[in-house]
């Protein structure tokens, strides 16, 4: 159970320099845990982004609130002297500031190998750094300062993971990138892939992502990229700085993606193909060819957000439409195609 003081919620509030909660009233109050506010009591922290969830928490006697501008103008009538109040301009970004105060897991993370974790004697893990049990770290591979590794995951010999990194369950850098030359016979025969995997710093892999290892350079996720689980980048690719990739993510070989990439859920994307800055993949998107503009595409064929939306919507006229037109061949006495 924690206890968190008004003043540490009012502490963490900073942001490169910026005041991100604004202490509207402050009580002397300690906070056990956050919950919403229908399962909030007094000893409870809420965050409220609108009046009803106010009022909810209200009605369960929460003396703690993270609110919005907007909320607090429209409940300043019904604050009570012993309330604890912080306005911010956004809730999510409140939340980044103030969960890691509550966050019980934490506690159990130290820094350090653990003893069931194997690392190579050549590899270089910071001080810092803390690898979990059954976790693998081979030979001159690097792990840089403040990065966790869960359990189970392989960082492969000579891959390099940054500093601040956090790397879930049964991660895998760099294994074999999928790479093989088939002769006349059928037979399938190895190209060996000696590059490396490259993590940069504040990136997050969910867990089951796997980053293969390159043919003969550099498989690379640039700095402050975040994965949801079971994703997948073969080998080659470079993913720019700020990704984010909702679960099962695939990217084949040798792409390039630029930067501020956003992807949903199950979205493919082609090998040997450029995806240039700022794009965003709505889900289930299956994209065959380079992207030269940055914007907002989804569907397969891929096609700008407008028009997969169009195509979405007319699929369910499709059985309608086929009947019409057989009702037309007919009234015209011609044939329907095979």
């Amino acid at each position: 159970m924690k206890s968190i003081s008004t003043q540490q919620i009012s502490d963490c509030g900073m942001h490169d320099s910026t005041l991100i909660l604004q202490p509207q009233q402050m009580a002397t109050i300690a906070f056990s845990e956050v919950l919403p506010p229908e399962l909030a009591k007094a000893s409870s922290l809420v965050f409220a982004s609108n009046k009803n969830l106010f009022q909810q928490a209200n009605e369960n006697k929460v003396k703690g609130f993270i609110l919005t501008e907007a909320v607090w103008i429209e409940v300043k009538s019904l604050i009570t002297p012993e309330m604890s109040i912080w306005t911010v301009a956004s809730i999510p970004q409140a939340m980044s500031l103030v969960l890691p105060l509550f966050d019980l897991k934490k506690d159990f993370i130290k820094a350090g190998i653990h003893p069931a974790a194997f690392v190579h004697p050549t590899a270089k893990v910071s001080p810092s750094a803390s690898i979990g049990p059954y976790s693998v770290v081979e030979a001159h591979a690097e792990v840089g300062d403040e990065t966790y590794l869960s359990g189970h995951v392989f960082v492969g010999a000579y891959c390099i993971i940054g500093a601040r990194c956090h790397l879930g369950p049964h991660v895998s850098i760099g294994s074999d990138g999928f790479g093989f030359f088939t002769d006349k016979k059928n037979n399938h025969h190895k190209i060996p892939q000696i590059g490396r995997v490259v993590i940069e710093d504040d990136c997050e892999l969910g867990a089951f992502t796997a980053v293969d290892r390159a043919t003969l350079t550099e498989t690379r996720l640039k700095k402050g990229c975040k994965t949801d689980n079971y994703c997948h980048f073969a080998h080659n690719v470079v993913i720019g700085e700020h990704g984010l990739m909702a679960a099962s993510f695939r990217v084949a070989g040798s792409t390039q993606i630029g930067k501020n990439l956003i992807a949903g859920g199950a979205v493919d994307v082609n090998g040997h193909i450029k995806i240039t800055d700022n794009v965003a993949l709505l889900a289930r998107a299956g994209v065959t060819s380079s992207i030269t503009e940055s914007g907002i595409y989804g569907g397969f064929p891929l096609e700008t957000q407008r028009e997969s939306t169009k195509t979405l919507m007319s699929l369910p006229q499709i059985k309608k439409i086929r009947k019409q037109v057989r009702q037309i061949l007919k009234h015209l006495q011609l044939a329907e195609e095979e």
